[in-house]
């Protein structure tokens, strides 16, 4: 009985020490590392008790013996504790789902399991693995969705095209927004060190661009710069890269034999240079005389670490590119300081700063006429110096080498700062941010073209110097509410904004010197002088709104609202409102996904749907303005008088190109994230184009700008990562990204008599057709001997190339003969590249591929040898040779009558 009784005594005592009512303290950090991590909620589970930790990660809260702590932090994995004690310290882990890694959406973080709208990350990893002068050509092929498209070769990187999506506008910009540190950036990509990126996010669906209203209509890309860790030691790192470039699949030109008996066969009169050369057996090949092998290295030294309360990034990197093309070079100089310091328990000071200075001098040789030059030209003369016309006929004899003889100097200097303060309230979850950003560039091109160039030559001496500079200015104010109650979780992002742009320029041309001794520097000296100067500014004001909801982690929800305000537009259409809306399905939260045998093999599912517009701001400064041009003239008197005329009529009524879009999309985790990837259903309807209206002339102007036009578009992307391999120190993975777009005009202003929409084929815009297409007459293959009708266009003859009858018609006409042939924009994109690892080595295998586009070639635009210019090595039509490629060797063999 005794025993009963004290049996009893105990379980009450028990019952009474649970509950309890104690002080709870202590400490959260970080099991990588052991650094503080202040933020963490830290929430009693089942109650709406809770706190967040200080700025040096300790919490205090009231609570009860028995009940549980329930730790969470973005980027890691949520961890309960139960209460046993007054001081309980917690050591959290980084998450490794896929779905919770920690993204940058844009004036905030979020993990991705709470993401709705469609983002894609490019981590550092990928960037290391994919060395590149140029930090645009290390995302090629990573992120679906993305198309980085090469239009050329140069030092720096830099001939290259970026989309999101596809392009939607036909006159207007297409360019994305992109965001470095908080901060817009408009500089050029070759002028950001890839060693200082830590990650990129790619925000390509309405509701994830909302942030930026108006300035992401064409899709978002965030660049975050490396930054110290709390609890990071010091690290000092040394990282360097070598490229070497080959040019290779030159198309084969003529070579000078081939060039003569071709020539000769068309009857072709031949200069003294030329005849002595073929006698002599010489031949002269342009483009290898232009072109190198080329050479990039690029060596940076950073450190990077954090104290009790600061934490720092800073480097210097020096780069220097050599292009394939002779005398084309670019040299890169950047010094980063990233330094955040906390003052106190609530404040937090922090700047990104970039100094750059970048070298592009020297002119580099005229590939054009080095592919078309008389390959019987001499680029030399006897003493070894570039001869100024390639022989003694003046006619297209201009040395495609001359360039090199100029002398040039191109500089740029760029700070490019973002300074900020973070407030972190006594009210939980409650925060301010002071943004600021400030740009400041200065541009300097001396050039000089001597009596050793061609046109310095005529002119005797020609002088272009032009200086420039741009000062931009962002203030961004934002306040952040972010409280967990319960399941309920809720993310409240405010916005008020302000920027200001302001750009500089002059510019001096001078020419007829009595010497060259002074170059660049003897403007005064010159029997003629022209000089110019302007200034454009621009500002912007804008405000957002964004709200994110979720429950349980399971059901998201997303809506943003941004009010963007642009001075170039009129009076009064200078504002828009852009709004968007998301929502999200995180199944496999759900109980019933992870009692099912799904659960075993799919690790992350999730489900998301948006909608949004945006507008596109994409014209230049003043272009709703009125607009007078000089038109200087001689008095009765004959002492000149200065006029004026209208060149562009006002338009009061210009307003923002607006974009609706929906998206789909689906992200996926197999096998514990070995598989993980998403899928992106998209469309997208864009109107009130920015295009120039017809009008008469008797206006003072035959075009106005105007909010006319629509264009449609829709696409389908893939993004997939695997790990394929995994054992010991050996490793292997795989990322691939699909895109399939399709874009096509809808309205392009011009309207039949019964307002259905028109084809505006003077501007090539084809209504169902995407924006930029090839549009000509179709070839019909060669005239043979004997099928040459009596009335055949443009007195054809055997051996002229017949183009098709597309209505039968017998004539050749533009308006009736012409048609589509094929897009200048890809249908297909994709990228893969495969990774593997020993160790601390790594190799890189990586293709990137378009599909379904169709590029003009101006080397097959001279179809017969004239003018002494060159042509691809080929075969001509003759009677002997009575083929179906290439028409006859004689000058109207190819005629066009699109350009007759």
């Amino acid at each position: 009985m005794k025993r009963k009784l004290m049996i009893g005594f105990f379980v009450m005592l028990s019952s009474l020490l649970s509950a309890q009512d104690v002080t709870v303290t202590g400490t959260v950090t970080s099991r990588e590392g052991g650094y503080t991590i202040p933020g963490v909620s830290v929430l009693v589970k089942g109650t709406t008790i809770g706190t967040t930790t200080g700025a040096d990660g300790t919490y205090t809260l009231n609570a009860q013996m028995g009940q549980t702590l329930r730790f969470s932090f973005i980027g890691m994995n949520t961890k309960e504790v139960i209460i046993n004690a007054a001081v309980i310290d917690v050591q959290m882990d980084y998450s490794v789902s896929a779905l919770d890694e920690v993204v940058v959406v844009g004036y905030g973080v979020m993990r991705r399991s709470d993401i709705t709208g469609a983002v894609a990350s490019v981590d550092e990893k990928t960037l290391e693995n994919r060395p590149a002068p140029n930090l645009i050509n290390s995302l090629q092929g990573a992120v679906a969705g993305l198309s980085i498209s090469m239009l050329g070769s140069n030092a720096e990187g830099s001939a290259t095209q970026t989309r999101i999506r596809g392009s939607r506008s036909i006159t207007a910009s297409n360019v994305p927004l992109v965001i470095l540190d908080g901060i817009p950036y408009n500089g050029n990509w070759a002028e950001i060190s890839p060693g200082d990126i830590e990650s990129i996010e790619v925000l390509k669906d309405a509701s994830s661009t909302a942030v930026y209203g108006a300035r992401g209509a064409n899709g978002v890309i965030l660049i975050q710069t490396k930054s110290g860790k709390r609890g990071e030691r010091p690290v000092m790192r040394y990282e360097s890269s070598f490229t070497m470039l080959t040019p290779i699949n030159i198309p084969q030109m003529m070579d000078g034999e081939t060039f003569y008996k071709r020539k000769q066969e068309a009857g072709q009169v031949f200069s003294y240079t030329e005849n002595e050369m073929y006698e002599l057996g010489e031949s002269t090949d342009w483009l290898d005389l232009a072109l190198r092998n080329g050479m990039n290295h690029s060596h940076t030294i950073s450190l990077r670490g954090a104290g009790e309360a600061s934490r720092y990034f800073i480097s210097g990197n020096f780069a220097n590119n050599q292009g394939i093309a002779k005398n084309d070079d670019f040299s890169r100089i950047t010094l980063r300081i990233n330094f955040q310091q906390d003052i106190g328990t609530y404040v937090s000071i922090g700047t990104n700063t970039q100094y750059g200075y970048y070298d592009r001098s020297g002119n580099d040789a005229n590939f054009s006429d080095a592919f078309l030059m008389n390959p019987l030209g001499r680029p030399y003369n006897e003493s070894g110096d570039l001869r100024l016309q390639t022989w003694e006929d003046n006619n297209y004899a201009r040395n495609p080498l001359s360039p090199l003889n100029e002398i040039n100097n191109n500089y740029k200097n760029m700070l490019f700062t973002n300074n900020f303060v973070d407030v972190t309230f006594p009210i939980e979850g409650l925060s301010f941010k002071l943004n600021t950003g400030y740009t400041y560039e200065n541009f300097t091109v001396q050039n000089y073209q001597g009596r050793n160039t061609y046109e310095g030559a005529m002119a005797n001496g020609i002088m272009n110097v032009n200086n420039r500079y741009d000062i931009d200015w962002i203030i961004d104010n934002i306040v952040s509410y972010n409280r967990v109650f319960g399941a309920h979780a809720l993310y409240f992002t405010g916005l008020y904004s302000a920027q200001s742009a302001r750009s500089e320029r002059s510019s001096i041309e001078a020419s007829d010197f009595h010497s060259d001794l002074l170059t660049f520097y003897q403007p005064d000296k010159g029997s003629v002088l022209m000089a110019s100067a302007g200034q454009t500014r621009s500002a912007h004001l804008s405000q957002m709104g964004r709200l994110n909801y979720s429950y349980d982690s399971r059901y998201l929800f997303t809506t943003t609202v941004r009010r963007d305000g642009y001075s170039a537009f009129g009076d009064n259409t200078k504002y828009g409102i852009f709004p968007s809306v998301a929502v999200g399905w995180n199944l496999m939260n759900e109980d019933f996904f992870q009692r099912s045998t799904l659960g075993e093999t799919i690790n992350n599912l999730k489900i998301r749907l948006s909608w949004g517009k945006s507008g596109n701001e994409a014209i230049s400064p003043y272009a709703s303005l009125p607009v007078l041009r000089g038109y200087d003239y001689l008095t009765d008197s004959h002492s000149p008088a200065f006029g004026f005329f209208p060149s562009r009529l006002a338009s009061p009524m210009l307003g923002w190109e607006t974009t609706t879009s929906f998206n789909l999309g689906i992200d996926f985790g197999l096998v514990q994230d070995r598989i993980h990837g998403s899928i992106e259903l998209y469309e997208s309807n864009t109107y009130d184009l920015l295009l120039s209206r017809t009008i008469p002339s008797i206006n003072g102007t035959s075009t106005i700008l105007e909010n006319i036009g629509q264009t449609a578009g829709r696409g389908v992307e893939l993004q997939l990562s695997s790990v394929n391999m995994h054992r010991g120190k050996f490793q292997w993975s795989t990322d691939l990204s699909l895109m399939r777009d399709r874009s096509w005009l809808v309205d392009v202003g011009l309207y039949d008599e019964n307002g259905n929409p028109m084809d505006d084929i003077a501007s090539l815009w084809f209504i169902g057709e995407p924006v930029n297409v090839n549009y000509d007459y179709v070839f019909d293959g060669v005239y043979q001997v004997g099928e040459v009708p009596p009335d055949a266009p443009f007195n054809s003859q055997p051996g002229y190339i017949r183009y098709k009858d597309l209505n039968g018609d017998g004539n050749i006409t533009p308006e009736h003969d012409q048609k589509i042939i094929g897009s200048r924009i890809p249908a297909l994109m994709g990228g893969v590249n495969n990774v593997i690892s020993y160790g601390n080595f790594s190799m890189s295998i990586f293709i990137h591929g378009q599909v379904g586009v169709t590029r003009p070639n101006f080397l097959m635009a001279v179809h017969t040898i004239s003018y002494r210019r060159n042509q691809l090595d080929k075969e001509f039509w003759s009677e002997d040779n009575p083929i179906n490629t290439y028409p006859a060797n004689v000058a109207d063999g190819s005629v066009n009558p699109a350009r007759m």
